[in-house]
């Protein structure tokens, strides 16, 4: 690079950082720049408008930052956040914070920035022309600053590994630039609530993420209650992977909440699996979580590639003689009702209720998870899509 294009991109970089840091000030009403509208100031508005120096929709709209702002939260890193207005442009690093913000309403037209081929998800038609900046691993910090939106929600990562060790110098790239930052994962089962609360106060959308918790918690309630004070021996011993003899410490949770035990449990981190321990342990349950392909795209007779998976794990010479074959308890789930992997999404519980009705059938026979996850695709995420029809997310079918 010239000496020339390094001062032209220098150049580039500051013009970038103070107009972001100027937009971001622009508080309506605001007169003496401390972002907060007082009463004098309120006064001053009402003034200007009888004097035909604002409109009607002006003075609302001042007003209504008087009432309700600054709104201050504390994110999932732990980080105080303030808003000091209605956010009206929003760019997220990973498709979990679409999916979350459509389910507390947030209309499409305020995200102007988003998570790299985000087009693969067949569920985000609405987001297909969104800019991309990056992915929560590999950030485009350079058009963020660019978009210059009221608020970036950034994925945590996952402590100081490979998915949390940027996370400080983007946070202080970011927030150099004028911006505003809030850290949300909206993947993890444990915190998910707290999330959309917040997220919903910081939107102003405090109806539907209460509506939405409401419904979240009803389904898991409804497994929990009974399934807690199921013996040991009335809990069945589940194997799960989510390729032959690969597997993940995140599938304990589901499995503990569903009412069963996992094979890992208390054996620290487990990536791959030896097969004689399968046969050892002899699970009651063989759970195969699915990545590969977008199966929410696929039409709801198209099984072939479910069926040919559970085929080859039925057909595992060393696993002939666990109960999970002999009964034929191998169920697969795709990954959008999961936490990890390709098209993982938001709707982990809805996965747990499957998983409920597989490990408890006698137990759970009002309980309907396809009626569950109609019910979420329908109200929460506004999709014109019918399972009946579409989509191939739990194999064979419940």
């Amino acid at each position: 690079m010239s000496m020339i294009s390094r001062c032209c991109k220098i150049l580039l970089a500051f013009v970038l950082l103070l107009s972001s840091a100027t937009a971001s000030q622009n508080v309506p009403g605001d007169l003496d720049g401390n972002m907060i509208i007082s009463d004098d100031e309120i006064a001053s508005a009402d003034a200007d408008f009888a004097k035909g120096s604002i409109t009607e929709q002006n003075l609302t709209e001042i007003r209504h930052i008087h009432d309700a702002y600054p709104i201050t939260i504390t994110d999932t890193q732990g980080r105080n956040v303030t808003i000091y207005q209605p956010i009206k442009t929003v760019v997220c690093d990973i498709s979990h914070h679409l999916e979350t913000l459509r389910t507390l309403g947030v209309p499409a037209s305020m995200i102007i920035g988003g998570p790299e081929n985000i087009d693969i998800y067949s569920i985000f038609p609405e987001y297909n022309n969104l800019t991309p900046v990056g992915s929560f691993y590999e950030p485009n910090v350079e058009k963020m600053i660019q978009l210059h939106p009221d608020i970036i929600l950034i994925h945590p990562g996952t402590g100081s590994g490979t998915f949390g060790a940027f996370l400080g110098p983007l946070l202080e790239q970011l927030e150099s630039a004028g911006l505003t930052v809030a850290c949300f994962a909206c993947s993890r089962p444990e915190i998910y609530t707290e999330e959309v609360e917040k997220l919903g106060k910081l939107f102003e959308q405090q109806e539907e993420a209460n509506r939405f918790i409401s419904f979240y918690k009803g389904v898991l309630s409804s497994v929990e209650e009974k399934v807690k004070g199921l013996p040991e021996n009335e809990r069945p011993l589940v194997y799960s992977e989510n390729r032959p003899y690969r597997a993940s410490n995140l599938d304990i949770e589901p499995i503990q909440t569903a009412g069963g035990r996992s094979l890992y449990e208390g054996k620290g981190e487990v990536q791959e699996v030896n097969p004689e321990d399968v046969v050892a342990y002899n699970p009651d349950v063989i759970i195969r979580i699915v990545g590969e392909e977008d199966y929410d795209r696929m039409n709801a007779d198209d099984t072939g590639k479910m069926d040919e998976i559970r085929k080859e794990i039925m057909n595992r010479p060393e696993l002939q003689n666990t109960t999970a074959i002999k009964q034929g308890n191998v169920h697969l789930i795709a990954s959008p009702l999961w936490t990890y992997m390709p098209f993982s999404g938001c709707r982990h519980f809805i996965g747990v209720a499957y998983l409920a009705k597989w490990l408890h059938p006698d137990l759970f026979t009002n309980l309907d998870p396809k009626a569950i996850h109609q019910r979420y695709l329908t109200e929460f995420q506004g999709l014109d899509y019918d399972l009946n029809k579409r989509g191939v997310l739990v194999y064979p079918p419940s």
